[in-house]
């Protein structure tokens, strides 16, 4: 075997090494980034719902108006999730006007990766907590 022939087969033996761990590189990206948008997802969705649970003027209108954002804001992201859990705590609805206070609302899902590698799971538990103002000075 000449220099060519000897070169040749050091570029298939590389070729053959170096490339399945490019393709697990790229897969494990594709995974990590996956979640991380799901997660950033879930925060939005936890954040429109403290929002529209806010401007609500009873507690129970503001559970309401929060799990119903919160359901239709990640349906519309495309997040599937196998369950979902959004608590709210519209205390400050009841404080008295003029003392400041605030609404919170956290959105849990168990999400649907709908990617996966060996190791990862094809599920992931999902948690995101926000809060909003409630006016001051609007009559409640």
């Amino acid at each position: 075997m000449g220099r060519r022939g000897v070169r040749g087969m050091m570029v298939a033996v590389e070729t053959a090494i170096i490339l399945p761990v490019l393709l697990l590189l790229v897969g494990l990206l594709i995974v990590l980034a996956r979640g991380q948008l799901a997660q950033l997802t879930v925060a939005s969705a936890a954040a429109q719902a403290a929002r529209a649970a806010s401007i609500e003027r009873t507690t129970s209108s503001a559970v309401e108006a929060a799990r119903g954002v919160a359901a239709s804001s990640l349906a519309e992201s495309g997040v599937e999730c196998r369950s979902r859990h959004v608590t709210v705590d519209a205390r400050g609805l009841l404080a008295p006007l003029g003392t400041p206070a605030t609404v919170s609302v956290t959105v849990t899902c168990v999400a649907e990766m709908g990617v996966g590698l060996p190791g990862f799971p094809d599920t992931r538990t999902l948690t995101a907590t926000r809060t909003s103002p409630v006016d001051t000075y609007r009559t409640r």
